[in-house]
């Protein structure tokens, strides 16, 4: 029985070596597998830090080279506005310089033109005066009941005489 004994102790020292020799090689076994999974989980968190950082610094990098074209796009069509309002300002005033200098010009011939009709004007009343002195306020009619010679108040006609050896009648003007 002292065999059975020592068997059975022999037995159970060696199930215990072994159950301490699989739980060392399970706890080995697990603790590679943890090693393993986390240096996994690590490699993996660091290459979706790193594809993040490289999209975010992409997209920012974008993002940058956009607002500086909406920027220069904005300024260009800042500046474009801005030209085309002072090409229509000064399209503007021209037009208006030039409609002042056509109406200016314009009030000018026009006030000559009338300078000048005043002036013929005033020469014929002169000249009109000139012909009633040298025909003393006999003026000339004619109506439906023929040609008249209209006589100045105050004067008569006498229609007895002749010119240029009798071959012409004349009428002679006497004051009454």
């Amino acid at each position: 029985m002292s065999n059975l004994l020592q068997t059975g102790a022999e037995f159970e020292k060696k199930l215990k070596e072994r159950a301490e020799s699989t739980e060392k090689m399970l706890s080995d076994e697990f603790r590679k597998l943890e090693e393993s999974v986390s240096k996994a989980v690590t490699s993996n968190e660091t290459k979706i830090k790193d594809a993040i950082a490289l999209f975010t610094a992409s997209t920012e990098e974008s993002l940058k080279k956009h607002r500086e074209g909406v920027k220069e796009a904005m300024m260009q069509h800042r500046k474009d506005v801005l030209k085309l309002a002072g090409n229509t300002g000064m399209m503007l005033l021209g037009m208006v310089i030039f409609l002042f200098t056509v109406s200016g010009g314009t009030l000018w011939y026009l006030g000559g033109m009338i300078q000048a009709n005043l002036e013929e004007i005033r020469k014929q009343n002169e000249s009109l005066e000139k012909l009633n002195a040298k025909t003393w306020g006999v003026r000339y009619h004619e109506g439906s009941n023929g040609r008249f010679l209209v006589l100045p108040e105050g004067m008569k006609a006498e229609t007895n005489w002749t010119m240029e050896n009798g071959k012409q009648n004349a009428v002679r003007l006497v004051q009454e």
